[in-house]
């Protein structure tokens, strides 16, 4: 899969003109993340109905219906034939229309009062035994509590603006179980200090040094982002 289609960095050319995908910040754990919802995608029967929610201009979409999958999309600020306008959490979609439901780097852009009643639309439009795949930045990744020892301050994933619903994994996974079962958490991107920054900076150099940090993905807590794997009970 060619991994810089997936995304287009359009809103970060806005902030910075001079944005690309190779010296992206985020990079080595987009790509991480693509790999292991590419690998979960391939498992799956291509007769399930699966929707992308909050898929920006919908280009996973795309690509994945390009090979045959029953996929579709919405966002709040784009629309396609293939991905509907409109607001997660007030849809008109039906109770159980869904058999999987992808929510890829989205739920921190909610208020941390919104964001248990994303999770709980999103129950209830994916069937019985259905899935929802979650990807989440996680507030208190390793160096973030190594800061707040320090000087008492978190390391944000994001400006506040831009992630408003920025919080600790573990408060995600609370929030989660109310609703769904959780089956598996993948961590990605463990945040050993120094070295981890490193890889942000200078992402276009540091692939060989990003594959020697993932055995610390085993401790999904330590990690910048987590995939989350919940089943409707």
């Amino acid at each position: 899969m060619n991994y810089k289609k997936l995304y287009s960095g359009e809103h970060l050319k806005k902030i910075n003109p001079k944005w690309t995908f190779e010296r992206w910040s985020y990079r080595h754990t987009f790509v991480a993340k693509m790999k292991y919802i590419e690998k979960i995608l391939k498992k799956v029967p291509k007769s399930y109905k699966i929707l992308d929610a909050g898929c920006g201009q919908g280009l996973l979409v795309e690509e994945f219906k390009r090979r045959g999958y029953d996929i579709s999309g919405i966002d709040a600020f784009y629309s396609s034939e293939l991905v509907k306008k409109g607001d997660i959490l007030n849809n008109d979609f039906e109770n159980n229309q869904f058999d999987l439901i992808l929510c890829l780097d989205v739920i921190e852009h909610f208020q941390l009062n919104e964001q248990e009643k994303l999770v709980k639309e999103l129950t209830r439009i994916v069937k019985p035994k259905g899935k929802i795949i979650f990807s989440i930045p996680n507030l208190a990744h390793l160096s973030s509590r190594i800061l707040f020892l320090i000087i008492g301050r978190l390391l944000r994933t994001a400006k506040a603006d831009y992630h408003p619903g920025d919080r600790p994994i573990k408060e995600y996974y609370t929030i989660i179980k109310k609703h769904l079962q959780i089956e598996n958490k993948k961590g990605l991107s463990a945040t050993i200090p120094v070295l981890f920054q490193f890889t942000q900076l200078y992402p276009q150099y540091t692939y060989w040094l990003y594959y020697l940090l993932k055995p610390f993905q085993i401790f999904s807590d330590w990690c910048f982002n987590v995939i989350v794997v919940g089943k409707k009970k």
